[in-house]
């Protein structure tokens, strides 16, 4: 049948159809796939729960990654109804009377209104040439462990803070100073699993490339089948196929944008829980190392007191029936009274690290609100197909910022 006329079309050959229909339930295979990955590896919270400063990525993860998923379902009922649509296609175009024709055309309603007059694959110079019907692996691969990067070295650094007996040592006389506890204060904050948010970046990384295969897998065969069929039902298909690779490719530039929002609040956040450690560190090694000293006085103190016959009940008149005069209280304070200003110093960084988490959440939020964005021309991105190829987005020079509101393209499904 490839080549027939009737009424002014030319259609391709059962074949042709049949396979592109195949090559269209690949990619809905592809985008289930993908959702499946958005549910999981994209929602991977793991490591938040344990300390205070990465808790409201408990929130933010779940809610961008259930964004994907709504966006990845509709583009994979769209497959159904793009095989479906072909299928019928191939069947009716048996047929050749008028009105058969007439209900071709209403397949494909037209995605523009007309924005893009004769706009159809079959005028694309060498289109029928570079496009097949080749299906594309799509096969994201698992971020690294979390703990494969240098946040490790922060849980590490956490974990020999919290064992240091210098630090154990100040931290019983600064709590019976202040009512507060040293490890509460400076280790607590720094919990949790940094280098999660490094695994996320990651996950929508992949996630984008494996959008931005389907997008190019779907470009590839429907101008494959355009170049063997003319007329306004081939025209409509095109226009039709146009919005759905372009939607699918916007949900790709919205994920790498994901990505991005992650790997600076990655690389934000680690480098001030490094700063943060290394400020803690150097208190351990000189005022904290002071108050121990104290406190290890006040233990030698204390035993004398119990060898004397004293009690715990006043701790103060234990350390002077010792022997301790005001003046080594003076000091205790005084010590206390340095670690609290280096607390605050401490509790600066926290406060931008916290800063760091905000800016995470207002980025990932204005990726939901990218459906409502400005987005690159129609002429552009029809340029961009026929200068730089099927997956255009991979290809170096594209702008996932702006493109990720070709999302409002996604016919519905």
């Amino acid at each position: 049948m490839k080549g027939e006329r009737m009424d002014g079309f030319r259609a391709p050959s059962a074949g042709d159809f049949g396979s592109y229909e195949g090559l269209v339930g690949h990619q809905g295979d592809h985008l289930a796939r993908l959702g499946q990955w958005s549910a999981g590896q994209c929602s991977n919270t793991q490591g938040f729960d344990e300390g205070l400063l990465l808790l409201p990525m408990l929130a933010i993860v779940p809610e961008v990654a259930q964004f994907f998923e709504g966006k990845i379902a509709q583009a994979t009922r769209g497959m159904h109804l793009i095989a479906g649509k072909v299928h019928e296609t191939s069947a009716e175009y048996t047929r050749t009377d008028e009105d058969n024709a007439a209900s071709l055309r209403s397949l494909y309603p037209s995605a523009f209104g007309g924005a893009l007059g004769n706009f159809g694959s079959s005028g694309l110079p060498g289109a029928g040439m570079v496009g097949n019907f080749t299906d594309e692996a799509v096969e994201p691969k698992e971020p690294k462990s979390a703990e494969a990067d240098e946040a490790h070295s922060i849980t590490l650094g956490l974990h020999l803070v919290s064992q240091d007996q210098i630090m154990k040592l100040a931290d019983t006389l600064f709590q019976w100073c202040t009512g507060q506890s040293l490890s509460q204060l400076l280790v607590t904050p720094l919990l949790g699993e940094f280098g999660r948010l490094r695994y996320l970046s990651d996950a929508y990384d992949e996630l984008g490339d494996g959008l931005y295969t389907v997008a190019g897998t779907l470009r590839k065969g429907s101008w494959k089948l355009g170049t063997e069929w003319q007329g306004a039902t081939a025209a409509a298909f095109d226009q039709y196929l146009f919005a759905w690779t372009m939607g699918i490719g916007g949900i790709g530039d919205a994920a790498k944008d994901a990505a991005k929002a992650f790997k600076i609040g990655y690389d934000t956040t680690v480098a001030l829980a490094i700063a943060a450690l290394r400020d803690i560190n150097d208190m351990i090694n000189n005022e904290i190392k002071d108050l121990a000293e104290q406190a290890k006085q006040m233990v030698e103190a204390d035993a004398a007191v119990e060898v004397a016959g004293g009690g715990p009940e006043d701790p103060v008149a234990d350390v002077i029936a010792a022997g301790i005069d005001v003046w080594k209280l003076y000091k205790i304070y005084k010590d206390v009274e340095k670690i609290c200003k280096r607390i605050n110093a401490v509790i600066g960084i926290f406060k931008k690290i916290e800063k760091a988490i905000a800016e995470i959440k207002k980025a990932v939020s204005a990726i939901e609100s990218a459906i409502n964005s400005p987005m690159p021309t129609l002429g552009s991105l029809i340029d961009q197909v026929e200068q730089r190829g099927f997956e255009f987005e991979k290809n170096g020079g594209w702008s996932p910022v702006l493109g990720a509101g070709r999302i409002a393209m996604l016919p519905a499904a």
